[in-house]
């Protein structure tokens, strides 16, 4: 499902996975709002259990991001090569999903 965040999708479905490799520039100027955006309201769009993947470049806070957000765990780097890294975070395994 290609969107502009999440503006284009429906309530529903829930995914099982979020794969996603946002904007982190304005221009030359660093700016994390799309990012921001995704990570905040990730987990609503997750089923119970369900992954979120997201490559940035190296130097970009994602995991503080992540570590943030209540409904998410498991948050661990997969790859990084010095340049990108590539997140990942469960949903928590909660009832209804």
């Amino acid at each position: 499902v290609l969107s502009d965040g999440f503006a284009a999708l429906p309530r529903r479905p829930r995914f099982h996975w979020i794969v996603s490799n946002p904007p982190v520039h304005n221009g030359l100027q660093s700016d994390f709002r799309v990012l921001r955006l995704l990570v905040r309201r990730a987990a609503r769009r997750l089923r119970s259990g369900g992954e979120l993947f997201i490559v940035v470049q190296t130097y970009v806070p994602l995991g503080a991001m992540l570590a943030d957000q209540p409904k998410l765990e498991d948050v661990r780097t997969l790859s990084d090569d010095g340049r990108f890294s590539v997140w990942a975070a469960r949903k928590r395994a909660q009832g209804g999903g």
